[in-house]
């Protein structure tokens, strides 16, 4: 996307100047309040991202466990 063509809704399309758009914590993406997921009092723009921000990736934890034997 080139500065020209300004933000949009990555779920719906919507442009920022139609909606008031918001980042997601997790990866940085544009959202729209229609399509916000909700999770313990956070904005996200899916399912995924919240999960992604709350547990983290599983492969982390597991190298974590691995570096302590």
């Amino acid at each position: 996307m080139s500065d020209g063509e300004g933000r949009q809704c990555i779920r719906c399309g919507v442009a920022e100047g139609a909606a008031l758009l918001e980042r997601c914590v997790a990866c940085g993406k544009y959202f729209c309040a229609d399509c916000t997921y909700r999770a313990t009092g956070r904005r996200f723009c899916s399912h995924e991202c919240a999960r992604a921000f709350f547990y983290g990736d599983s492969d982390d934890y597991e190298s974590d466990v691995d570096a302590d034997e």
